[in-house]
């Protein structure tokens, strides 16, 4: 079970959802200056969607916080409680969630709400089985073009560290992403996985001084592949 989640954190980390472990209480800095995110992501691998609320002061990179009472923050009606594996407010649900609302409430009191905003699917072709590294490697997937405010993640890798290539497509309209061969130089010849998530993000409607990000996103389905020469 390790090695999987390990890939799944992987690709995660390069495409933003991820940050460093360090933490401090929420109640110990000014509330006006707490960024937030907060993101659904939902694995058609496993038919799972984690929703992650994440708190820092500062900013994006700032200082991870944990919400700590009288503050807490919901999903709906559920509480997300901390999990310092996700550096958030954490849990996870069965199935796809396509709509919800975050609910905030700072050590003050003040209550800021936002809700997820609709997120597409994404697949990959069909017959994709091989990747050839001596040429760059056009990918087309299944679903529309990306809108204003989406993105695209393909992460190629196996199970040894550096052995991988990821690109990221962010042009508006854009129905494709290519890999070079210099990023596909990366990995051995043999057998890969490839990944490839797709969201949408917004800035927060309510939030506090230092403002913040919601995002939905979708994971498609794996597919194995043969690198060749």
């Amino acid at each position: 079970m390790l090695k999987p989640m390990l890939k799944t954190l992987v690709l995660l980390l390069v495409i933003g959802s991820f940050s460093s472990c360090e933490k401090e209480s929420s109640l110990d800095v000014n509330q006006d200056k707490i960024y937030t995110d907060y993101e659904v992501f939902y694995n058609s691998n496993t038919d799972k969607s984690w929703v992650v609320a994440k708190f820092k002061f500062g900013g994006p990179t700032g200082t991870i916080l944990q919400l700590d009472d009288p503050a807490f923050v919901l999903f709906e009606n559920d509480t997300l409680p901390y999990n310092f594996f996700f550096n958030g407010h954490y849990k996870e649900y069965a199935g796809q969630i396509t709509s919800g609302t975050f609910s905030y409430t700072d050590a003050n009191g003040n209550i800021y709400n936002n809700t997820l905003p609709s997120y597409e699917e994404i697949q990959f072709p069909a017959g994709l089985d091989t990747i050839s590294k001596a040429q760059a490697f056009d990918l087309q997937w299944d679903g529309t073009a990306l809108s204003a405010d989406q993105f695209v993640g393909l992460f190629i890798g196996s199970w040894t560290w550096g052995n991988d290539a990821l690109v990221l497509q962010t042009n508006q309209g854009a129905d494709n992403l290519v890999v070079g061969i210099n990023q596909l130089a990366n990995l051995p010849v043999g057998n890969s996985t490839c990944y490839m998530d797709r969201a949408t993000e917004v800035d927060v409607t309510e939030g506090t001084g230092e403002g913040g990000k919601i995002r939905g996103k979708f994971r498609a389905t794996n597919v194995p592949v043969i690198v060749a020469e």
